[in-house]
């Protein structure tokens, strides 16, 4: 492939400057009118994430919360359990402790 030597002289341009930097300033325009709306949407988006990683760190704790209630009761409930069955193997009359 041949390239073709670079004249000398500058290009000169037939559209006439006033019509160049009108095209120039809708151009940037436009451009500053996409970017602005894609930084809104990434500001959404990201606050979004961060609310995301706070309800689930949140409901997370929750559940850390609610596991461990969750065992206590299970231990409390053995804990009973094993009263009853004390109750019984004594004799207790029908399975009552006498109160009334």
């Amino acid at each position: 492939m041949d390239v073709p030597a670079q004249p000398d002289e500058p290009v000169k341009y037939t559209t006439p400057p006033r019509v160049q930097a009108w095209f120039l300033g809708r151009s940037r325009a436009r451009w500053k009118r996409k970017y602005q709306k894609l930084k809104v949407e990434a500001k959404r988006l990201q606050n979004n994430a961060n609310d995301l990683t706070k309800s689930r760190a949140k409901w997370r704790a929750e559940a850390r919360e609610l596991e461990q209630r969750v065992q206590e009761l299970a231990a409390q409930n053995a804990t009973l359990q094993q009263q009853i069955a004390a109750l019984k193997k004594d004799g207790a009359p029908g399975g009552r402790s006498g109160r009334r």
